[in-house]
C-alpha cells in the first residue's frame, strides 16, 4: 500500500462520527441486500468503540451550521488549523484548557482576550454538558 498524499485534509470529530455512522449504516444495508457479505468482527469492534467514544464527546451535539459558524468566528483569531480543530473537538471551558490547546498562548493572548474567546466558543459551540457541570459544582458547594 502506498500513501499518495499525506494529510490531504484534517477532519473534526463531528465529521469522523458522521462518516463512521454512514459507513456502518451502509454496511448493514449491504448485508441485508446481499446475505453472503461478511465484515470482519474486529472491524465491527473498532467501529463500535470509536462511535461510542465520539458519541460521548462534545462532537455528538454539533451540527454543520455550528461548524460553519465556528470557522467564521475564528477568522479574527490568529490560530493554526490544528489549534482550531482541537478547540472544535474539545470545546474548552476554562483559560487553562485554552493554554493547553494553543501554542505559546501566554505570548499571544492576554487574560481578557482568553475570556472573550471562551465566551465566543460558548456562544458558537453550546454544550449540552454545561448543565451537568453546574449541578456537580452545586453539589460540591453544598457538601462543603
Amino acid at each position: 500500500m502506498e500513501v499518495i498524499e499525506t494529510r490531504a485534509a484534517l477532519l473534526s470529530n463531528y465529521e469522523v462520527l458522521q462518516l463512521l455512522s454512514e459507513r456502518i449504516e451502509g454496511q448493514k444495508q449491504r448485508q441485508k441486500d446481499e446475505s453472503n457479505i461478511e465484515y470482519p468482527e474486529n472491524l465491527r469492534t473498532i467501529q463500535f468503540e470509536i462511535k461510542t467514544a465520539l458519541e460521548n464527546s462534545p462532537c455528538s451535539t454539533q451540527d454543520e451550521k455550528q461548524l460553519a459558524d465556528f470557522l467564521e468566528a475564528m477568522k479574527t483569531w490568529r490560530l493554526t488549523k490544528a489549534e482550531k480543530l482541537q478547540i472544535l473537538n474539545l470545546r474548552p471551558k476554562t483559560p487553562v484548557d485554552l493554554h493547553i490547546l494553543i501554542e505559546e498562548c501566554e505570548e499571544r493572548y492576554g487574560p481578557e482576550e482568553l475570556e472573550q474567546f471562551l465566551e465566543l466558543i460558548l456562544k458558537v459551540l453550546p454544550r449540552d454538558d454545561d448543565d451537568v457541570v453546574e449541578e456537580d459544582e452545586d453539589i460540591d458547594e453544598a457538601e462543603a
